[in-house]
């Protein structure tokens, strides 16, 4: 792999790195601790999120449609996705039931 493709990869995940920590303690210490949960969730979740975005280039389609499942998945048991229509949530859990089924890959 070329050296500056790869000296940009390393700064992207870099930055990501930085913002969630510095999200952890300008937001996170702040709140009392029974918010702290929710509130570490959200960061980990986001960073999670960017480092999917920024190297998808290192999964499948496969498997980033699994991580998609157990992301939203999470939001549907932490009651993020109170704003997605019924349908869509019903077909998700679907394909989490399906994956959950599923013997291993031989």
């Amino acid at each position: 792999m070329n050296q500056n493709v790869q000296g940009r990869r390393d700064d992207r995940f870099f930055q990501a790195t930085r913002a969630a920590l510095i999200d952890i303690e300008e937001r996170l210490t702040g709140l009392p601790l029974e918010d702290r949960y929710a509130g570490a969730y959200g960061v980990l979740r986001g960073y999670f999120e960017t480092l999917l975005t920024n190297f998808a280039e290192c999964f499948s389609p496969e498997q980033i449609g699994e991580i998609r499942i157990v992301l939203d998945q999470l939001d549907n048991i932490t009651g993020e996705n109170y704003d997605m229509p019924e349908a869509a949530r019903r077909k998700r859990d679907q394909l989490a039931q399906a994956l959950r089924e599923m013997e291993e890959p031989s």
